[in-house]
């Protein structure tokens, strides 16, 4: 019985459509992060919340250079960065830096 080779442009596009999932998924959790910190009275776990937003933004980051271009939505997804980014830095976070 001979194995079918997987359609390379189809296996490409599924990749494609993770890595865009994945960032989306990453500035979703960053802005609920802040949330968090944004209603909670403990101080401690407010740090820690603001923490995992910034690590969630680094994430992103790293992998929304790898997006194409012609990536649909990518305004929309550059556009959801700059939120979180700008509301880490209401909180008094700095931004991390983009390679």
């Amino acid at each position: 019985m001979e194995r079918a080779l997987p359609d390379v442009d189809v296996t490409i596009g599924e990749a494609r459509q993770a890595l865009l999932e994945m960032v989306v998924t990453e500035l979703d959790l960053g802005l609920t992060f802040l949330d968090v910190a944004a209603t909670t009275t403990d101080g401690k776990h407010a740090r820690k919340s603001i923490g995992n937003a910034i690590i969630a933004l680094r994430t992103a980051d790293r992998f929304l250079s790898e997006l194409s271009p012609d990536t649909r939505n990518l305004d929309a997804i550059k556009q959801r960065r700059e939120i979180l980014a700008m509301r880490l830095r209401e909180f008094g976070a700095e931004e991390p830096r983009s390679k």
